[in-house]
């Protein structure tokens, strides 16, 4: 029946796809039949196959002329819809029905003007990202952060005498009807706006971050002994007596990854990748599980993280901290002096750290700090192995086209009281590469592992950039007038040879901030699609399941096909893996958003300090409004354009403001003096002048 009926929907004409259209096709008349024809309706719009309009005529949307996507909607009024893996649809002003950002909306294509250009307008909202709100309440009303001023949240009446002016509380949205007005009934009350810490409880809430594990959770991960038993090293290969080692921040409490590294008799490497044994623990469909599905990440807020599974399991027995015997599942590659890997092998396995190591050490080791080399003396051979193999694998990556940006990531130090003493740019040495090389290959090693397998998984995946975004960079680049000698084609290559172009300038920062806004975000999938940025064929996460869930179910998955030699397939299985993309997928952008909307709070409380100071910053980005300048410790504010001397141009083709009298120009890039001259510590905003 619902194949019939949704066949009749494709090929009808307009007037006869209403209900009683349908009916008259169909030869349905009675009550009951109407009762069953409108539950077929019903199910197919549930499942995204057709939609009703407010007239009551149905659509067939899985065609060329609807799309399903988020929507980015801009505080202008006009917005984006967003799709993985073709270009955004733009929504114009008016267009957006009573979308709100972030919603999955229906859209019906109305103009294509290219490939590339494609024109949209909104007819359903199928799921609403935002139910709830989170700001501070005055007067009847709520005032979340970010939000434009001409949307309004009214508290309903009823809810209004239970709340204090200035209190932050959570309010659920009981109607979306009106465009420019919400109503929301009462949640919670969070605290106060000036209460201490109530940022990180307000984002929290806003991203929908679960703070707290359930009782049963807690019961369960209460449950599980600490220390290893006998039983559970059978069947595992021992490699306790190897020299294996942690290499982490000063900090770090959930540690996932060990290494060890030797040099065989044929002079290649051995290396070791031994990542702690999560999915030994939690258990498809139990408690610890729903609770790290739910949640997809651990999420890192200022001096504070949110973990993914109860620290009896994330900083205890899961945990590879030294002195102790741990379970783990290790990936031993044996790699040639030209980066090949030509075997390796994939198993359960006990270990002992022997070390918990930290980058700073290592560093110091590898800059010849003797104090350092004597006090790890055992491990010295060692490190030098790792630096040696470190750089192999990084000129194996280079060449295959592998994009390298340099982000540059500020650290903040806390007394305390948690109050903010000073603010650095974290250093990224050889240490820290050397993990990051030794992940990436051991990544590779499994997903290619499992492709081959022909099985269902979970990979990371990252598509090819957007064209006219890429374009939009080259052609600033020449406007900057950096000289780069870059083929129409716009391979990996072209792109590393820009970014080699910029490095140690001042122009080095920015062109890695919009090269990188220009790629597609990277993502899970349960195809392997491949990972442009880092030109791998095959490419997952296997080295982080304490605070990533993909990479427990690539463990759980590991276990299933290649330890226990269980390889049935079902449908359900591969539906299941889908589903988990896509939930890792959401909830890894909530937790950026958040840890983003934190730093930069924290950063304006950091600068608070400075107002009336000058710095010397460079431009990042150029908006009709104004322009941003950042500095070199990534603090970035905003020069709006009315503070200029003189009536301003926007060049949105060349991304330039223009004076109109003076015909000065600014660009992104270039080099300005800029005076501090207001923070807003609420909204994580800075505000410059020119100088």
């Amino acid at each position: 029946m619902k194949k019939r009926v949704y066949q009749l929907i494709k090929k009808l004409p307009y007037k006869k796809r209403n209900l009683n259209g349908l009916a008259k096709i169909l030869n349905m008349s009675s009550g009951s039949d109407f009762q069953e024809l409108t539950k077929v309706l019903n199910e197919l719009e549930k499942e995204r196959k057709i939609y009703r309009n407010q007239k009551g005529y149905y659509f067939d949307v899985q065609n060329k002329n609807f799309e399903i996507g988020e929507l980015d909607l801009k505080y202008q009024g006009y917005g984006f819809l967003l799709l993985e893996g073709k270009p955004d649809i733009y929504i114009p002003q008016g267009k957006t029905y009573s979308a709100m950002n972030g919603d999955i909306c229906l859209v019906e294509i109305t103009k294509r003007k290219s490939k590339q250009k494609i024109e949209g307008k909104i007819v359903k909202v199928l799921e609403r990202k935002m139910t709830t709100i989170i700001g501070e309440y005055y007067q009847g009303q709520v005032f979340p952060k970010g939000y434009s001023d001409d949307m309004i949240f009214e508290v309903i009446h009823e809810d209004r005498k239970k709340i204090n002016d200035h209190q932050i509380i959570k309010a659920k949205i009981v109607d979306y009807t009106k465009k420019q007005v919400k109503k929301v009934s009462l949640d919670e009350i969070l605290g106060y706006a000036d209460d201490d810490g109530i940022e990180v409880l307000e984002v929290s809430h806003k991203y929908g971050l679960i703070q707290e594990f359930t009782q049963a959770q807690l019961d369960q991960a209460k449950a599980i002994p600490q220390e290893i038993h006998g039983e559970e090293v059978l069947g595992r290969k021992d490699l306790r007596q190897e020299m294996i080692f942690t290499i982490d921040s000063e900090t770090t409490k959930d540690i996932d990854d060990a290494i060890s590294i030797s040099k065989n008799d044929q002079g290649n490497y051995i290396l070791g990748v031994h990542i702690a044994d999560v999915s030994h623990y939690v258990k498809e469909n139990s408690e610890l599980d729903k609770a790290a599905y739910e949640r997809g990440t651990s999420v890192y807020l200022a001096d504070s993280v949110i973990p993914m599974l109860p620290r009896a399991l994330s900083n205890g027995i899961c945990s590879l901290n030294p002195d102790v015997d741990r379970l783990a599942m290790s990936c031993e590659m044996e790699i040639t002096s030209k980066g090949e890997v030509i075997n390796y092998d994939l198993f359960p396995s006990v270990i002992h750290s022997q070390y918990k190591m930290t980058y700073t050490n290592i560093n110091k080791m590898l800059d010849g700090d003797q104090d350092v080399i004597k006090e790890f003396e055992d491990i010295y051979k060692n490190v030098l192995l790792m630096q040696e193999l470190q750089r192999i694998l990084a000129d194996v990556r280079e060449k295959m086209g592998s994009i390298n940006f340099e982000t540059i990531e500020p650290k903040f130090i806390f007394d305390k009281h948690g109050q903010i003493t000073d603010m650095i740019v974290k250093d990224r040495g050889i240490g820290e590469k050397m993990i990051e090389e030794f992940m990436l290959v051991a990544n590779q090693v499994v997903a290619t592992h499992v492709y081959n397998m022909q099985l269902p998984f979970i990979y990371r995946v990252h598509e090819l950039p957007n064209e006219e975004k890429i374009d939009q960079v080259l052609t600033m680049v020449k406007e900057l007038g950096i000289d780069v000698d870059l083929e129409d084609n716009i391979t990996q290559h072209n792109l590393q040879k820009l970014l080699e172009s910029v490095e140690d300038t001042k122009y080095e920062k920015v062109i890695n901030t919009l090269l990188l806004r220009s790629m597609s975000k990277a993502r899970y999938a349960k195809e392997s699609l491949g990972h442009y940025g880092l030109a791998f064929d095959f490419y997952t996460h296997f080295t982080s399941p304490i605070r990533r869930y993909p990479d427990l179910i690539v463990h759980r998955y590991l276990r299933r096909y290649v330890f226990n030699n269980n390889q049935k397939v079902t449908q359900k299985m591969i539906d299941k893996f889908d589903d988990i993309a896509k939930q890792s997928s959401k909830t890894e952008r909530q937790a950026m958003e958040a840890e983003r909307e934190i730093m930069d709070i924290k950063k304006a409380e950091y600068m608070e300090q400075f107002v009336g100071d000058t710095f010397t910053g460079v431009i990042s980005s150029i908006l009709k409004f104004g322009m941003f300048v950042e500095l070199p410790n990534t603090v970035e504010g905003l020069v709006h354009i009315s503070t200029f001397d003189e009536e301003m141009t926007y060049d949105e083709k060349n991304m330039k403001l223009v004076g109109e009298s003076s015909n000065k120009s600014y660009n992104i890039g270039k080099e300005v003096e800029v005076k501090l001259v207001k923070v807003n510590k609420v909204l994580g905003k800075i505000d410059f002048e020119l100088t």
